[in-house]
């Protein structure tokens, strides 16, 4: 018996970008476009670091995309109203190359067949930080989620509790009964453990990791043999 039985796991959500996939191999790809617009690829970054730190842990009431993204531009822009030029530069800069370049990206070495193993006992959720687009598409998993989103779709980045609540909410289960599995420590762990979920940890590296995750893992091979 696996650990997501002993736990009574009903559902199983995972993180995208650099837990189903590396994304060390999307990072190689989006390099020259993020070095070509340079000034707002780094106002960027520094915007979400900011709204993870005022956000925290937190669960806020959900917010419509275009609220969210109108908070970013306040952020990245203060006192200008910069929000359909900062929407349409966040399109050209970062959501059109990722659609682009994701066809070639491969998934981890047994992430698929641990993904199928794990369906046919478990509902599967998708939850990421950056807009899902093609990615399960491309990576040859989407029909075995029955839930998928990103954290932007709700107003929020991890490790806030409010895309995990949501989350919950519309698959009708408690948090008891859903194991969170990523690549983070401060974003899907400290998000997961926070909205009271079970979470587990995919690091190569995993006996030299402090975490505090439910179970860390080296790869999903290991996955299947101690989860499923």
């Amino acid at each position: 018996m696996g650990l997501a039985a002993q736990w009574h796991i009903e559902a199983i959500a995972f993180d995208i970008d650099g837990t189903l996939y590396p994304k060390r191999s999307l990072d190689l790809r989006l390099a020259l476009t993020s070095i070509l617009h340079l000034p707002f690829a780094l106002r960027y970054n520094a915007m979400r670091r900011q709204i993870r730190k005022e956000d925290g842990l937190a669960a806020r009431p959900p917010m419509p995309l275009c609220a969210f993204q109108a908070r970013e531009a306040g952020i990245m822009y203060p006192g200008k109203d910069r929000t359909r030029w900062f929407i349409s530069k966040e399109e050209r800069v970062f959501r059109r190359p990722w659609e682009k370049v994701f066809g070639n990206i491969e998934g981890f070495p047994g992430m698929k067949a641990a993904l199928e193993e794990a369906s046919a006992s478990y509902r599967l959720c998708a939850l990421s930080d950056f807009p899902v687009g093609v990615k399960l598409r491309a990576l040859g998993v989407e029909d075995l989620f029955s839930f998928i989103a990103s954290s932007e779709d709700y107003g929020a980045l991890k490790p806030s509790a409010t895309p995990f609540i949501a989350m919950l909410d519309a698959i009708s289960l408690t948090p008891d009964r859903v194991l969170y599995v990523g690549d983070s420590e401060s974003k899907d762990i400290a998000g997961a453990k926070g909205a009271g979920m079970r979470a587990a940890l995919i690091s190569p590296s995993c006996r030299k990791v402090y975490s505090k995750a439910d179970l860390v893992f080296s790869s999903w091979n290991e996955f299947r043999e101690r989860v499923l």
